[in-house]
């Protein structure tokens, strides 16, 4: 007699696996100091419009005149538009020499990458979707 093999756990294990890659890539409280937000004035590099998240590369001069180069991950494209914030406008706004203050959770391995919480442009207007990038309350 032929013994049968159900196919759920294969399915549930299927799922698993499939599964791993997501929580991979949604490290931000793991990768970055979520309770320890830090702002900076900056001249924004680059800016990337693309998935899965925006990316913004800025230069901070410190007070010995010393410029380190920092990349600040953003939400993903689509809440950029769903809060008006399109790629056309994004990019204008965002352009290279852009001065700009950012707010942003700072890599736990101290590295000048941060996962963006804020960014306000010289003139006070703020950049992007509101709050999408805040910390949680913790």
């Amino acid at each position: 007699m032929k013994a049968r093999v159900s196919a759920l756990p294969l399915v549930f294990i299927g799922s698993l696996l499939a599964a791993i890659p997501a929580f991979a890539h949604h490290g931000t409280f793991v990768s970055y100091d979520t309770k320890h937000p830090v702002t900076m004035t900056g001249v924004v590099a680059e800016y990337h419009f693309t998935n899965p998240h925006t990316q913004l590369y800025f230069d901070v001069t410190d007070d010995k005149g010393t410029v380190t180069r920092w990349a600040a991950k953003g939400p993903a494209p689509e809440i950029w538009v769903e809060a008006g914030w399109g790629k056309k406008r994004t990019e204008t706004v965002l352009a290279p020499g852009t001065k700009i203050t950012i707010t942003l959770s700072p890599a736990r391995n101290g590295k000048p990458v941060g996962a963006a919480a804020k960014i306000v442009l010289a003139n006070g207007e703020q950049v992007g979707p509101a709050g999408a990038g805040e910390p949680p309350n913790q």
